[in-house]
């Protein structure tokens, strides 16, 4: 079930129980398989990846997740072991005992839940979403378009904006911690920006003005570095 663009805001922020990456965010092991008879291996065109929630607990994550972490070995006999699905969270099981398990580039399911019943989120929306007409909505998942520098590869400017941005929370520049955060934007499109959040530890940052080009987490320290 197609995730529509207009409505990837409600994962905004949201994390995967799981691995704890933003469920917006996704690599290239996320990326779904079919289910061909012949079991040979294809990959779903256009790219997409699924997300499942648990049924009792509500908690909710990647598929990939769910396969690499939800799937345990269960013990049938002297010789022979099956697979369960089980919620890491709360333990539910999900499914019954299978003797066998579809390899992920098979076209893996979950069990009793089909793919075609599952929110997919096609990476051509993703990227439409994080950096496209609707840019002023994107909240944590824009980290997908920071670059981390180094603090020491700034620019005289930079540096100086950096150094502005800490005094406005109360720090100095050898507060500010070494990886610094660069926003990789046409100009143009900063003034779209509504919020942001911190790219190492997910506080809310405050927006700097028009003039400024730099944000400093006062939490962590981190600096981010916006186009001017």
């Amino acid at each position: 079930m197609r995730v529509p663009v207009e409505e990837l805001d409600k994962y905004d922020g949201k994390v995967c129980f799981i691995c704890g990456e933003y469920l917006l965010n996704h690599s290239s092991s996320d990326l779904a398989y079919m289910n061909l008879a012949s079991g040979r291996k294809k990959k779903a065109k256009p790219e997409r990846y699924y997300l499942f929630e648990c049924p009792n607990c509500g908690r909710i994550a990647h598929k990939r997740c769910w396969y690499d972490e939800g799937e345990e070995k269960v013990k049938l006999g002297w010789f022979k072991r099956g697979w369960q699905l089980v919620c890491p969270g709360c333990g539910e099981e999900i499914s019954e005992v299978r003797e066998d398990r579809t390899d992920w580039d098979k076209g893996y399911q979950i069990p009793g839940h089909p793919d075609d019943e599952l929110p997919a989120i096609f990476t051509s929306d993703s990227f439409m979403w994080k950096a496209g007409s609707m840019f002023g909505k994107v909240g944590k998942a824009i980290g997908d378009l920071f670059k981390a520098v180094g603090l020491g590869t700034l620019s005289d400017r930079e540096t100086s904006a950096v150094a502005r941005a800490a005094a406005r929370v109360g720090k100095t520049i050898r507060d500010v911690a070494n990886k610094v955060f660069k926003l990789d934007i046409p100009p143009a499109k900063r003034s779209e920006i509504k919020s942001l959040r911190c790219q190492n530890c997910g506080a809310a940052l405050p927006m700097p003005e028009s003039d400024e080009e730099a944000v400093v987490c006062e939490h962590c320290g981190t600096a981010h570095l916006l186009p001017k």
